[in-house]
C-alpha cells in the first residue's frame, strides 16, 4: 500500500548550502540489461550489478548519517495516487498486435492489460516505469483452450542510467525544472524525473523542449550567480528556454561555452566543482589555452517579479572565476579521469567524493580546509558518472 510523503519546496540557491533533501535512484534490473551492451547504454565498463547496489545503499546511508533527508525515486512514485501510477505503467508499456489478430481481439488483449494493472501492487507498477516492456502478441496457431490462444514476444526498453538522477532535473532558487537529455536512451528519465516531482506534490516551472537539450549536470548554482555550461551535451536552444522562462531565478547567469565538446568531459561537473563561496577545483586543462571555456554573462533586467536576461558581455572562465572571488584547486587530466570533480558537496567545504580520487587531490583539498568524506563507487563509475551525478539536490539552506 502506497504512503504519501510529505510535500517539499524545492529551492537550491548555492552548491554549498548545507544539503537537506536529496532525491536518489538505486540502481536495479533497468541497470542489468544497461551492463549487458554498455556501449550502448554510454557505460565505460560493466560491473556487478550487486555491487553497485551495496555502493549506492553506502552512499544513501553516509548522507543520512550526516543528518541529510533521502528519498529514493521509487519510494516517491509508490507514494503517489494508485490511478496516477496506473495511468503512468500503461504509458509505459508498448502493446504491439499482430496483423493475425482482428479487432475483437486486439480489445481483448487491451483489457487483459488493463485489468494486469489493476491487480499490480505498487511496487510492481514502478518498476514497469523504469523497464518499459514492448508485448507482441499473434495468434497461436496450436492453441488448446483461451489460456494458449495467443503467442507473445516481450522486450524492454530500460532507463539504462536512472541511477544518474541528476541529469534529468535542475534545482535552481525557483524550484525544480526538467531538462531535455540529448542521448535518446535517456530521454524517459526524463519523463519518470516528472512523475517523481508530481508524487512529491512538486509542479516544474519549466520542461525543456527539443530541439533544445539541457542536462543537469552542466548547470551550478553560486548564490548571486549561476554556471549554466553549455557544449556537448546541452545546446544553445536549451540555454535559451531556460533564459526565456526565467528559470534560474533573478541572478547573473554565466553561460560556460565548452569549446573541447568530447564525452570525457561532457557536463561543466566533469571537469569544475564549487566548494564554497570563495573556493572551486576545477581541472587544468580548463583555466588557460584552446579548451578554456569561454563566459558569456547574461544580467536580469526589471523587477525579480517581471524581469529578462539581456547578454552583456563574454570573458574567459578563468577571469569570471577570478573577477567573483573564487580561489581556484586545479586538478590534473589523470585526476579528472579519476572523477576529481565529481563529488556532492553537502555544505561549505565539506564533500562526499568516490574513493577512488587521487590521496594527492584530497591532501590539497583538505589542506584548503575542505572535509572530505570518501565514499566506495567503483562499480557505479562504470556508468559514466560520480556522485554529483547520482544525486539530485531538491533542498539546501539553513531551514529543512
Amino acid at each position: 500500500m502506497s504512503t504519501t510523503l510529505p510535500p517539499l519546496i524545492p529551492r537550491q540557491a548555492a552548491e554549498w548550502e548545507p544539503a537537506r533533501v536529496v532525491l536518489l535512484c538505486e540502481p536495479r534490473l533497468e541497470t542489468l540489461f544497461a551492463l549487458l551492451q554498455t556501449s550502448a547504454a554510454n557505460f565505460l565498463y560493466p560491473f556487478s550489478l550487486a555491487a553497485g547496489r551495496r555502493e549506492h545503499q553506502h552512499f544513501r546511508r553516509t548522507l543520512e548519517a550526516l543528518g541529510i533527508r533521502v528519498i529514493d525515486a521509487r519510494e516517491a512514485l509508490v507514494a503517489a495516487p494508485l490511478e496516477r501510477l496506473r495511468a503512468w505503467a500503461r504509458q509505459a508499456i508498448a502493446l504491439q498486435c499482430d496483423a493475425s489478430l482482428d479487432d475483437a481481439a486486439r480489445n481483448q488483449s487491451e483489457l487483459q492489460l488493463l485489468r494486469a494493472i489493476e491487480a499490480l501492487d505498487p511496487e510492481a507498477l514502478v518498476e514497469l516505469l523504469f523497464l518499459r516492456p514492448e508485448v507482441y502478441l499473434a495468434a497461436n496457431t496450436l492453441a488448446l483452450d483461451p489460456t494458449t490462444q495467443r503467442s507473445a514476444r516481450h522486450s524492454v526498453r530500460p532507463a539504462d542510467s536512472a541511477y544518474y538522477v541528476r541529469d534529468p532535473l535542475i534545482t535552481t532558487m525557483r524550484g525544480c525544472a526538467i531538462t531535455h537529455l540529448q542521448h535518446a536512451g535517456r530521454q524517459v528519465e526524463n519523463t519518470i524525473a516528472e512523475h517523481v516531482l508530481e508524487a512529491l506534490g512538486i509542479a516544474p516551472i519549466h520542461r525543456v523542449q527539443p530541439p533544445g537539450c539541457l542536462e543537469g549536470g552542466d548547470f551550478i548554482p553560486c548564490g548571486e550567480f549561476v554556471l549554466q555550461g553549455q557544449g556537448l551535451l546541452t545546446n544553445a536552444e536549451g540555454v535559451r528556454q531556460c533564459l526565456e522562462h526565467r528559470v534560474y531565478g533573478f541572478v547573473e547567469v554565466a553561460v560556460v561555452e565548452d569549446p573541447r565538446r568530447s564525452m570525457d568531459e561532457m557536463h561543466l561537473d566533469t571537469y569544475f566543482a564549487m566548494l564554497d563561496r570563495d573556493l572551486a577545483a576545477c581541472c587544468e586543462t580548463r583555466l588557460s589555452g584552446a579548451d578554456e571555456p569561454l563566459v558569456h554573462v547574461y544580467l536580469p533586467e526589471g523587477s525579480a517579479e517581471d524581469f529578462r536576461y539581456v547578454l552583456t558581455r563574454s570573458t574567459l572562465f578563468s577571469r569570471y572565476l577570478q573577477e567573483k572571488g573564487i580561489h581556484v584547486i586545479p586538478f590534473s587530466k589523470e585526476e579528472q579521469e579519476r572523477f576529481a570533480a565529481n563529488g556532492l558537496l553537502v555544505g561549505p567545504r565539506e564533500l562526499l567524493l568516490p574513493a577512488s580520487v587521487s590521496a594527492g587531490f584530497v591532501a590539497r583539498l583538505q589542506a584548503a580546509g575542505v572535509k572530505t568524506h570518501l565514499v566506495p563507487f567503483d562499480a557505479l563509475l562504470g556508468g559514466y558518472g560520480g556522485l554529483h551525478c547520482a544525486s539530485q539536490v531538491l533542498v539546501r539552506g539553513e531551514t529543512p
